[in-house]
């Protein structure tokens, strides 16, 4: 809280004020405010803050008014108001948003005592808390007593995104869907708070999505490697590793050496780090494990010796947080290519060159369209991925720049034969296939 102004201080403030000719607050101390308008009108309000509110009252004018009677009149506006607080609060017996929400997110850490957070649910619980603390202003409001104007004005009062307010609204629902089950209130009235057509559902709304930005893959060189030239090494080792693997940057921003064997030319991805919750391998092709081989020895020369493939900045103990690769793409690329689309991109590539629909969704960790299928095929396609892989990754690296080609050892001669022949007799059979029909 401010400190309270002298009568004498408040005079100097007023006339600077009036000299200016523009609309000025000045802030009296103990929720008292002045504001002068361009006009020379010079009114006093007093600031009402409650668990349910936030507003302004008018008081009254200088000189008319003097700042102590003012100030007592503000007095008595603030006393009333909190014992009609206490008196709303009193009326509920339910326990408040911040005791509750407390105890229920609790229950998401996996292991309480475990510094290890890179386990899905333990992200679950630090992103769920984070929402909870955009929301502190709730912490005192009874359960029953939370209803979207008292939300709206609790987020008004914050410096957060629109987006992050939206996640704040879900982690909210959450918590409160969780207290309706507990038989602790009878309904969530902010169930349909993103959904209405309300004026406070259209602040919060999510905008329609437009979908990640992509290229073809022929023009991958131009406009996405080419751009990022030069980003560091652990970044280019990063864009190179997504684009021939086409996996999530979630999923990649996570991988750990002890999940790459190359004696079996595979990458085993557990459960927790894929969005579809189940174990996934990736087919290791030659350029993925010369790109990763010399990463490694890389990073042992300048020892950097992590358990994560991509480090962060701030700690080897921690894996690469993604605004860091992912904002050098929005930048250089000025948003004409995702990290994501580029998945997008694999996946139009493989259907030009005539790779079956379920081998290609299976490349990229897709579940099968029917929900039946995917209960009775428990088949993952290891196999004919191993072929389609080998084929993107080479169509990749005739689209790396030198910059990032020295990446890789460059490979046999007759490997990218042999690569270059099998990519063209799969083209062929496809300009056959649409001959005949």
């Amino acid at each position: 809280m401010k400190k309270i102004i002298t009568h004498k201080e408040f005079i100097k403030q007023i006339e600077t004020a009036l000299s200016k000719n523009k609309k000025t607050s000045i802030n009296c101390g103990g929720n008292l405010f002045n504001e002068v308008s361009s006009k020379g009108l010079c009114t006093f309000y007093v600031r009402i803050r409650t668990s349910s509110l936030d507003t302004k009252k008018l008081l009254g004018r200088f000189p008319d008014l003097s700042l102590k009677e003012a100030r007592d009149k503000a007095n008595i506006e603030l006393t009333r108001a909190k014992d009609e607080n206490e008196r709303q609060l009193q009326k509920s017996s339910k326990p408040t948003f911040g005791s509750y929400s407390s105890m229920w997110l609790s229950f998401f850490k996996v292991d309480p005592n475990s510094n290890d957070n890179s386990h899905k649910n333990n992200k679950r619980h630090d992103n769920l808390r984070a929402s909870l603390k955009i929301l502190k202003g709730l912490d005192s409001t009874p359960l029953d007593l939370i209803n979207p104007k008292i939300v709206d004005s609790v987020l008004s009062k914050t410096d957060k995104t629109t987006g992050a307010k939206r996640i704040a609204i879900k982690a909210l629902n959450q918590c409160l869907r969780s207290a309706v089950v507990d038989g602790i209130i009878d309904k969530n009235p902010c169930e349909n708070m993103l959904n209405s057509q309300g004026l406070i559902a259209q602040r919060y709304r999510k905008p329609k999505l437009k979908g990640y930005a992509w290229v073809e893959a022929e023009l991958l060189k131009d406009k996405f490697f080419s751009k990022l030239t030069n980003e560091p090494y652990i970044h280019k080792v990063f864009y190179t590793f997504v684009a021939m693997t086409s996996l999530r940057v979630g999923s990649a921003s996570e991988l750990r050496w002890t999940w790459i064997d190359f004696d079996n030319k595979v990458i085993h991805i557990p459960a927790e780090y894929m969005k579809m919750n189940r174990e996934f391998d990736v087919p290791l092709s030659d350029f993925v494990a010369s790109l990763l081989k010399r990463w490694e020895i890389q990073c042992i020369r300048e020892e950097n010796i992590s358990p994560f493939v991509f480090y962060a900045k701030s700690s080897l103990q921690k894996p690469i947080r993604l605004i860091q690769v992912q904002d050098p793409v929005t930048n250089n690329t000025q948003k004409e290519v995702t990290l994501h689309g580029l998945r997008k991109t694999a996946r139009t590539w493989m259907a030009k060159i005539g790779v079956p629909e379920m081998i290609a969704e299976y490349a990229l960790s897709h579940e099968a369209k029917s929900s039946l299928v995917a209960v009775y095929n428990k088949y993952d396609y290891f196999k004919e991925r191993i072929t389609v892989m080998r084929l993107w990754n080479y169509f990749i690296y005739t689209q790396l720049p030198d910059e990032f080609k020295n990446l890789i050892d460059p490979p046999a001669q007759d490997f990218l034969n042999k690569c270059k022949s099998d990519l063209e007799d799969q083209l062929s059979k496809v300009a056959l296939f649409k001959s005949e029909h």
